[in-house]
């Protein structure tokens, strides 16, 4: 937690406890609205509405933007209709149609639509026709806009009068009679030229733009990629529809990000990308049990197995001692495997043409990791048992698993993904269940073979 924000929960605290909140009202209006977010959260139910109506509506705005789905809504559900309209026009509309589509009832949505500010009301319906999660969504129509034939100079001019509401002034995006976009040129280039210099002679046409219904991961991989500020939203014909700002990406790729990771840890991702203590504790139970299940039912594979080889067991006790070693090996192996695959894959550095590559790739990484980690184990197990036939069992089990955990760890996110399935849904505790009892029944084969029993 930063100093600000522990000073900032220390005041709430001490304010509330003496019922003296009012007096926080001045103090808190000069804090980051991040901070704030962070510290209301903190807070119980009836205190955070109770603070919230402490700020003045500009800040207060920027704060309800900053807040996890669970806490808006509640703050929402308690103001008059007409506060919360008032506060969705002073956000970038990109934001008020976030709260509008993820945070209140499609009947409360009519309702704060006529509180708004008809212009503002106008521009969040047009948006809302968008699919979700689509660029539509996310991108906001006030923009810098100028002419091809107008002076640096003139466009400097332009730009002192824009509206405040506009997100960036960094690009000028330049526009035909027909509204299609024919040309970028930063405020850095306008500066720097002359100012008799026309824009159409500064401007920059090999131009990068995205769909209105493009996926808003692909846009904000996008921006990334090109080390953009924002990214223009076009029509098919060239038309300009409006900017996604970097902000929005990042947003974007956060929740992505936070998505993979509950998905890796074979946790249901849906409502568990808020703030930890604004979850409802039966959600996060009921996100997890059924892939717990799942993976308690594919465990039993393993006991299957070992009832299979249940008199090689009680012939050679020791073979039992290698078991956690072995499953472990494969297990973690297959896991790291199916980690960076997911990665490559959601950075775009591994695509479906890679198939046979990515496999061959691992297969060999996986005989040079199992050679190593083959060489210890030999060593470990014929000083624990003086056998050396159990040893080389052992040491070729450890070979064979880590080449198969990898080849299971790299083809099954890529199949998923063949078959439009999110890779992370196949998480790694799922390729670590199926490569303990597939590793297993490696080992005893090869015991089997090679001690004859």
């Amino acid at each position: 937690m930063s100093t600000f924000l522990e000073q900032i929960e220390q005041q709430l605290q001490v304010a509330l406890a003496e019922g003296n909140l009012e007096s926080l009202r001045p103090v808190l209006n000069d804090e980051y609205p991040a901070d704030l977010a962070d510290a209301l959260e903190r807070l119980d139910l009836d205190d955070q509405y109770a603070v919230f109506q402490l700020l003045e509506p500009e800040l207060a705005a920027e704060v309800l933007n900053e807040l996890g789905a669970e806490t808006t809504r509640r703050i929402l559900e308690q103001m008059p209709v007409a506060e919360v309209g008032a506060l969705l026009d002073e956000m970038a509309m990109d934001d008020a149609v976030e709260i509008l589509t993820e945070d209140v009832s499609p009947g409360m949505r009519e309702a704060l639509l006529d509180e708004m500010e008809p212009e503002d009301a106008a521009e969040v319906k047009r948006l809302l026709q968008y699919p979700p999660q689509s660029a539509g969504l996310l991108m906001t129509e006030k923009y810098v806009r100028v002419r091809a034939e107008i002076t640096a100079g003139q466009a400097l001019d332009h730009v002192r009068k824009v509206d405040d509401e506009v997100e960036t002034v960094h690009d000028l995006y330049v526009l035909d009679n027909t509204h299609k976009l024919i040309g970028v040129v930063s405020l850095r280039r306008i500066i720097t030229s002359p100012p008799e210099s026309l824009v159409a002679d500064i401007m920059e046409t090999d131009l990068v733009t995205v769909p209105p219904d493009m996926d808003q991961e692909k846009v904000a991989r996008l921006i990334s990629r090109y080390d953009f500020l924002a990214m223009p939203v076009t029509k098919a014909d060239g038309r300009m529809l409006g900017i996604i700002t970097i902000d929005d990406a990042m947003d974007v790729l956060t929740e992505e990000n936070t998505e993979d990771i509950l998905r890796l840890g074979a946790v249901e991702s849906a409502g568990l990308d808020q703030p930890y203590f604004t979850i409802p504790l039966w959600r996060v139970i009921r996100s997890r049990f059924g892939w717990l299940l799942l993976l308690f039912l594919a465990d039993t594979l393993t006991g299957n197995v070992l009832r299979v080889f249940e008199d090689e067991l009680s012939a050679v006790v020791a073979l039992s001692f290698y078991i956690p070693l072995l499953i472990g090996t494969g297990g973690n192996t297959g896991s790291q495997t199916v980690s960076t695959i997911i990665r490559g894959m959601a950075v775009q550095d591994i695509h479906a043409k890679d198939l046979w590559r990515v496999l061959r790739r691992e297969l060999v990484g996986g005989l040079l990791l199992g050679a190593m980690l083959g060489v210890v184990a030999l060593g470990r197990s014929y000083l624990w048992d003086q056998n050396v036939s159990l040893a080389l069992v052992v040491a070729l089990s450890v070979v064979v698993i880590c080449s198969w955990a990898n080849l299971i760890g790299s083809f099954i996110p890529m199949l998923a993904r063949r078959f439009n399935i999110d890779p992370a849904v196949i998480s790694a505790p799922l390729i670590t269940t199926l490569v303990d009892a597939t590793g297993l029944f490696i080992y005893l084969m090869i015991a089997r073979l090679l001690l004859g029993i």
